[in-house]
């Protein structure tokens, strides 16, 4: 799959419950700035794009005639980002890093500032 992701971070911003609740039943959610193809697809809020959607295992039901395969590769070729939860400890344990190499103490630096950075970083 491609590489290209849009975050959703815990204590930093929205996580909408449809977009959790696929991710907690292992599908994939796509976001993109035109229409998508999906086992269920909606609108929401801008992040790369207001065109959401979701895609099931392979091995669901929800797959029954075999689309994901198909679905991942024409979300990709309509530039379409997968999206992902980041945990308020994978935006600590990068900002510890950056810390170390910087020379610098996480202490000079607010959970937003690393948050906001942490995206910028990890979305590619």
């Amino acid at each position: 799959m491609g590489n290209n992701r849009v975050l959703f971070v815990e204590g930093f911003n929205d996580i909408p419950g449809k977009i959790a609740d696929y991710l907690a039943r292992g599908w994939t959610v796509y976001n993109a700035p035109r229409p998508i193809l999906g086992h269920d697809t909606w609108q929401g809020d801008f992040r790369h794009g207001v065109f959401y959607a979701a895609v099931a295992p392979e091995d669901d039901p929800a797959d029954e005639f075999g689309d994901t395969p198909q679905f991942h590769k024409r979300n990709q070729d309509l530039d379409g980002y997968i999206c992902q939860i980041v945990t308020e400890a994978d935006v600590m344990a990068y900002g510890a890093m950056m810390a170390e190499e910087y020379g610098v103490t996480l202490a000079d630096f607010s959970y937003e500032d690393i948050a906001k950075s942490c995206i910028n970083w990890m979305r590619r």
